[in-house]
């Protein structure tokens, strides 16, 4: 019997401890107010079991918060429902990286998307700023050429070419927004705007002067590399980026046509596949970047999702032209299967992926 007391006088004595160790929370740290909530429906408080003048709301008034039961999936991409009410819904315009962008200039979920709806995808969000009002978008298909190297505007991706030159030697194209390996590094550590400035650098490149080098301009191929008289005197993947819109949207467009697109420069590219990456050491003919690779996976599963629906091509695991420039006569590219940067010759043939703003 002793030994039984003994035991229960020691239990006591923990669970005394144990209560006075512990400080029991307040209603406000479990989240009650004592004051109203205007957007709660009628009898839709709890309250607090250790004091009833705080509350909180379990049933939000729908109609209060913008909800209604009109049907707007016809024109609305991100459809959000009431938890008063799921029969409720709200149109959430904000874009996110991953986001499906439609010509209505709104954005929506790949998963939503419904090939058989009035809405146009024309891109893939891949930068968004905080409030989710502004970015940059990526074109659901690589440019392509038709088999006689020229690129037709109102079918962008109805060529047999998926390889585009960029043009012959440049003449005149040195010092002010050139990048070499003596400066790529600290332009990106002081952010030069003109490495996330692929429109200018892209109406740069297409105004170029070129002239012909009879080593290089004769018509022959080799492995990797295509040489065309023609590529002497034009510069087929600037002015192809240029020339482009998607199609469905008029060339006319303020927002989506002609002139608005064009190839990303190099710190677009590497935002594109991470936000917030920079070039962080040099290798031999190589910079390396770092990426976020959750960032990049949902820009890829949308693009493999519109796939499904015919409306898009996954980016390939290979090299992409930028617009930024390593001197006169070569360009920065990245490689998406490596995640590097590289350069290459303007007479040499590499994928194009066309981007714009929003």
């Amino acid at each position: 019997m002793r030994y039984i007391l003994f035991l229960f006088s020691l239990l006591l004595a923990n669970t005394a401890s144990a209560i006075d160790c512990d400080t029991a929370p307040t209603c406000a740290e479990l989240g009650y107010s004592t004051e109203d909530d205007p957007y709660c429906a009628d009898n839709g408080y709890i309250y607090c079991p250790l004091d009833y003048s705080y509350k909180k709301c379990v049933n939000m008034d729908c109609a209060k918060l913008g909800f209604s039961e009109s049907d707007k999936t016809s024109w609305c991409g991100k459809l959000i429902k009431c938890k008063g009410n799921p029969a409720m819904t709200l149109c959430q315009n904000l874009c996110e990286i991953g986001d499906v962008y439609y010509a209505d200039r709104t954005c929506g979920y790949a998963k939503d998307y419904d090939s058989n709806g009035s809405k146009i995808p024309v891109g893939v969000v891949v930068t968004v700023n905080t409030e989710g009002t502004h970015g940059k978008i990526l074109a659901l298909k690589d440019l392509t050429l038709q088999a006689d190297y020229t690129f037709d505007e109102h079918h962008p991706f109805g060529g047999s070419v998926t390889l585009i030159p960029f043009g012959g030697y440049h003449y005149n194209r040195t010092g002010t927004h050139v990048y070499q390996w003596d400066n790529i590094l600290s332009a990106f550590e002081d952010h030069d705007p003109w490495l996330w400035d692929g429109l200018s650098a892209t109406k740069a490149a297409a105004a170029i002067t070129t002239i012909s080098i009879q080593d290089t301009c004769q018509p022959k191929e080799e492995a990797g590399k295509i040489y065309r008289d023609k590529f002497c005197n034009e510069t087929p993947g600037p002015t192809a980026a240029l020339a482009f819109y998607p199609e469905g949207v008029s060339a006319d467009n303020a927002h989506l046509g002609k002139g608005k697109w064009y190839v990303p420069s190099l710190g677009e590219w590497i935002d594109a596949v991470g936000t917030g990456s920079t070039l962080t050491e040099k290798s031999n003919a190589t910079h390396y970047a770092h990426y976020k690779q959750i960032y990049f996976e949902k820009i890829k599963t949308t693009l493999s999702a519109l796939q499904e629906k015919n409306k898009a091509i996954p980016l390939a695991d290979d090299d992409y032209y930028s617009s930024t420039f390593f001197d006169s006569r070569t360009f920065w590219t990245f490689n998406l299967e490596s995640y590097k940067t590289m350069i290459k010759w303007t007479d040499w043939s590499y994928r194009i992926r066309p981007m714009t703003t929003f």
